[in-house]
């Protein structure tokens, strides 16, 4: 899948997208899916499996000593909420050029 195909996908998204939207709205929205699929199937680094992780981070975490499932569930919700700081400002990056502004 070239740029254009994405750009297409991005464009459709952006048209369906209220003047303020949010994190968790984008989410929702299907045309948001439909382009994050698009880019996960566009180059091997970005390809992920969201339907199999939880049973992955299960199976991972019964396998380890009492005391490392602690530390692996802080690493775990560290990067969870890494992945939701990027996506807010991924948000509020679009919202400020969708104003003209310079952030």
């Amino acid at each position: 899948m070239g740029h254009q195909d994405l750009a297409r996908h991005a464009d459709a998204c952006a048209s369906r997208l209220p003047a303020a939207f949010t994190a968790d709205a984008l989410h929702g929205e299907p045309a948001f899916q439909t382009l994050l699929n698009a880019i996960r199937q566009s180059d091997s680094r970005f390809a992920f499996e969201r339907e199999g992780r939880p049973n992955a981070i299960a199976a991972v975490r019964a396998a380890l000593p009492l005391m490392e499932r602690d530390l692996f569930d802080a690493i775990v919700e560290d990067h969870a909420c890494e992945v939701a700081a990027m996506t807010e400002a991924t948000v509020l990056l679009t919202q400020a050029a969708a104003k003209g502004q310079r952030v």
